[in-house]
């Protein structure tokens, strides 16, 4: 039998990449503890994540296991990780975990103490293998991680000490592990970050991630506003998850403001705002894999809530502020398909239809202002149907009627559209803004047309096309 530690390391590896060590197996454990670790770690990756497996005979004589032992090795799950390391040279320790043992395993003798101490934490026995000789403490956090966290986010590395309780202690070369993570694009979660594993284990496995997003055209002392924002939001510890966001998910919270100031009347300044919230969405959605809530409150304008609405297009629950009596009272929505439901009959608007034109001009008329005269003097000269909306009883719409009247009313314009096939749509707004904001959503953006913003001087403006929303949500530009 030759001798596998005398073969060149890098040599060794590509042998057992490309699968010509398979019938050597056997021998390749045998030899186990005369290899570099390295190669210990390749051929521990190799058997896990190809399933080539050997005898388990090898693999009881190697680890001195029982065979019950080996046998849940081979088949129970595998996670990879990193440890950051720094001394002479910093470099990433890659690792690998196997769970559900009842002994611990391992290629770094000398760190089964603390290994030990991971066992007791997790409750089970386990196997860690490297693929470098290291010393410290530093590992224990990550490792305990990849073993009880089961949906870690790929951009971010541990370091830390635990006890067997799972409470987390501070390590040495923390400047130089964050340096070594960020040069590799990645975020280090480090000790001061949290106070126990388990904290780890409750965030990232969350099935839900309540975010709130609060847009607003007050530069200066937006703070008030904020505050009151954040007070009346339905879900708890609103500051500690906002800390959590960013700490844990690289979510700043500076990301869930977005201060517009007042937009000027040109389409660029619009889209800047738009692009601005669709990008945020998007980078909460990833850093959250998808799973968010997002609570979201408007300070801005009509015709901007129902662009962001139609940019916003999602189809996962929602809940949505409206400002009113000097607080803000939340509009939940569970499902999305809820706002594009038809209906049957209306119940909480009115309408009427003026006109037979190609075009289709929708008049949102249920606030103190009166628009439908200027609007039809705006459109005088275009070939455009009139449909003007209103609230089925005078006044204010009750917060919990909005909802219903944005269904109504997009229902409506669907109904329409069955009888018609209008070319291009025009949307004006005297309404409050989460009707608007969900009649964007539902509404959705495959339509030609536009949204106006009536200005004091001059009248309505055109500042937001179908098209360039569509763009930014198809291309991401």
């Amino acid at each position: 039998m030759f001798r596998f530690s005398e073969i060149e390391e890098e040599h060794l590896k590509g042998l057992l990449s490309a699968g010509k060590l398979d019938e050597f197996l056997d021998d390749l454990f045998l030899q186990f503890w005369e290899l570099r670790p390295s190669v210990q770690y390749e051929l521990i990756n190799y058997i896990k994540s190809r399933k080539k497996y050997p005898s388990l005979k090898a693999l009881q004589e190697t680890f001195r296991i029982t065979q019950e032992e080996a046998r849940a090795f081979l088949k129970n799950p595998y996670m990879e990780f990193y440890v950051p390391v720094v001394g002479k040279e910093s470099k990433m320790v890659r690792g690998l975990a196997v769970k559900g043992l009842k002994e611990v395993i391992t290629n770094q003798d000398h760190l089964k103490s603390s290994m030990d101490t991971i066992r007791k934490f997790i409750g089970e026995g386990l196997a860690l293998f490297f693929d470098d000789f290291f010393t410290g403490e530093s590992y224990m956090l990550p490792a305990a991680v990849s073993l009880l966290v089961e949906n870690l986010p790929l951009d971010v590395v541990f370091t830390g000490k635990i006890d067997e309780e799972g409470n987390v202690y501070e390590v040495n070369g923390i400047p130089k592990k964050r340096e070594l993570a960020e040069s590799l694009g990645l975020r280090l979660i480090e000790p001061g970050f949290i106070d126990n594993v388990r904290t780890l284990k409750e965030w990232y496995d969350a099935e839900n991630y309540d975010v709130p997003l609060f847009i607003t055209k007050t530069t200066e002392n937006y703070e008030g506003e904020l505050k009151n924002f954040y007070s009346s939001l339905t879900f708890l510890d609103v500051e500690k998850k906002i800390e959590m966001l960013e700490l844990l998910s690289g979510v700043p919270k500076e990301k869930l403001v977005l201060i517009t100031g007042q937009i000027p009347p040109e389409e660029t300044a619009w889209f800047s705002v738009i692009h601005r919230f669709f990008t945020t969405i998007k980078e909460i959605e990833k850093a959250l894999g998808g799973n968010e809530t997002l609570h979201m409150g408007i300070n801005g304008p009509t015709a901007l809530a129902f662009s962001l609405g139609v940019i916003f297009g999602s189809q996962k629950p929602f809940v949505f502020y409206h400002f009113q009596d000097d607080k803000y009272h939340p509009i939940k929505v569970s499902k999305v398909r809820e706002l594009k439901e038809r209906v049957s009959e209306y119940r909480t608007i009115n309408y009427s239809i003026e006109g037979e034109g190609k075009e289709l001009a929708v008049i949102l008329a249920s606030a103190h202002h009166e628009p439908v005269a200027s609007v039809k003097k705006f459109m005088k000269d275009k070939d455009a149907t009139l449909l003007i909306v209103r609230h089925s009883k005078s006044g204010n719409i009750p917060v919990d009627e909005m909802k219903e009247v944005a269904k109504e009313t997009a229902s409506l314009i669907q109904d329409l559209r069955a009888t018609k096939d209008y070319t291009r749509f025009h949307f004006f707004f005297a309404c409050p803004v989460p009707v608007a904001f969900m009649l964007g959503v539902a509404f959705g953006y495959y339509s030609s047309g536009c949204v106006y913003q009536h200005a004091e001087t001059q009248g309505y403006i055109k500042v937001v096309e179908f098209d360039r929303i569509r763009k930014i949500r198809e291309e991401g530009t």
